[in-house]
This record gives C-alpha cells, structure tokens and sequence, in this order.
C-alpha cells in the first residue's frame, strides 16, 4: 500500500494543540535560555507549527524540497535512503528533542537525500529555520537559538564521523566491535541497551543481517560478548 507523504509546508499543518506541547517546547534543547516571556513571540516569529503523524506515514520523501526544518516532540523517526532496487540504508533514528532537517533547510535550495518515516505515532513542530539568523529582531531569543542550533550542528557532526569510522572497517566483526566499544564508552557500563533492532544495526552498519547475526555469535562463543535482543554485555577477557 503505497504511503501518504505529507509536505510540512503545506496549509494542513496545525497550529492548534502548540498550548498542549508548551511544556515540552520549553524543555526541549533547542529553546534552551529562551526566556518564559519570549516564548511565545518566538514560536509566532519562527512560523511554528505543530503537525501529527501515523505510524508507518512519510514525514519527507527523497527528492522533496525542503524551507522548514523539525523538532520532535513525540515519537520516533527513521531516516533513510533508498537505491534504485527501493533497497533501504538507514542513515539515523530520530529521538524526541532531536531536530532535523536543518542543514537542508538553512541551504534553501535544495532538495531531501533522505526519505524520513514515523515508526510510531509521532508529533513534530515545523519551523522556519531562517528566522534564527535574523538578528534584526530586538528580542534576545535570536541569538540563543542561534548558539544552540551550532551545537546540534556540531554535535551531528561528531556522529557522523563516527558512522563513517565504523563503517570504514574491513570486516562485519570490526564494524560491529568498534560500534560496541563506543556505545559503552559513551554509557561508561560495559553493560547497556543499543537504540537499533538487528535489522537496524545491520542497515546502519552498512552489512547483510545474516552475515552480522553469524558475527554476532561467533563474538559471543569467543567470549566478547553477551548479547539478548538490543541488550549487550561487553567481556574483557575473551575466551
């Protein structure tokens, strides 16, 4: 059944329910140092609006122009891309807080690499990125939203290169040791959860499933590991 892709641009995004989300608007990283008082001029100034999406439904497709960008407030995404064969590489997973779209829209010319698809119910809030730059506007907000825009840049950044370090691997079992290794260091427990399902970390590790399943048990003979579903426990002294 062919999906329903939805343009963020368009009039049937509502403006209604943004009372609803205030809270989490006002938590969410992007909005951080905004003051109470600005708030809500500053969601008017950034033509903000709040948009519901379907599990399974086409938030953008590849090819799709892009002028707003989004903040997830509730949910989860997928971004992907797709060969001529419709094969699918996941690029990321998409959490709550997280932005996206933003390099493509601040770039005003171009057009989604990336096809961007709800795995559950999802709300985003669509906003007008280039409002951020105008520093003409004599409220404060401007230059916060700014500083906090280059830090999720930034930070994006930092993941990919890491992507690009895993995937430039040689092997299934290095790829899949290097992504472990980091996932630990990062949740400093040789003990921890992974955001992907195997499906996913084979896609985004850019490796058959099957060929990483067999890695995976291979890791866990030799004793490097234990791992139940997305659940894994890194070993020190392998057999």
């Amino acid at each position: 059944m062919k999906k329903n892709v939805v343009n963020p641009t368009n009039d049937c995004c509502e403006k209604e329910g943004m009372n609803a989300q205030l809270i989490s608007l006002q938590d969410a990283k992007l909005f951080q140092g905004v003051h109470e008082s600005e708030f809500d001029q500053m969601l008017y100034t950034l033509d903000s609006q709040v948009k519901h999406y379907r599990k399974g439904q086409i938030l953008i497709k590849e090819g799709m122009p892009i002028t707003r960008c989004g903040l997830l407030l509730e949910g989860c995404l997928h971004a992907y891309q797709t060969n001529f064969w419709d094969e699918k590489t996941l690029l990321t997973c998409i959490h709550v807080d997280e932005i996206f779209c933003e390099a493509l829209a601040c770039s005003k010319t171009s057009t989604s690499n990336v096809t961007i698809e709800a795995m559950q119910a999802s709300v985003v809030l669509w906003f007008d990125v280039h409002q951020i730059m105008n520093l003409e506007d004599e409220g404060q907000y401007h230059a916060i939203l700014a500083h906090n825009l280059m830090q999720d840049i930034a930070q994006k950044n930092i993941l990919l290169y890491e992507k690009i370090n895993h995937m430039q691997k040689a092997t299934t079992r290095q790829k899949l040791l290097s992504y472990l290794s980091l996932v630990a260091s990062r949740k400093h427990s040789h003990e921890f959860d992974i955001e992907f399902n195997r499906q996913e970390l084979a896609d985004y590790l850019s490796v058959e499933r099957s060929a990483m399943s067999n890695e995976l048990s291979k890791l866990v003979k030799d004793g490097y590991l234990e791992t139940r579903r997305n659940h894994f426990i890194l070993k020190k002294d392998p057999i």
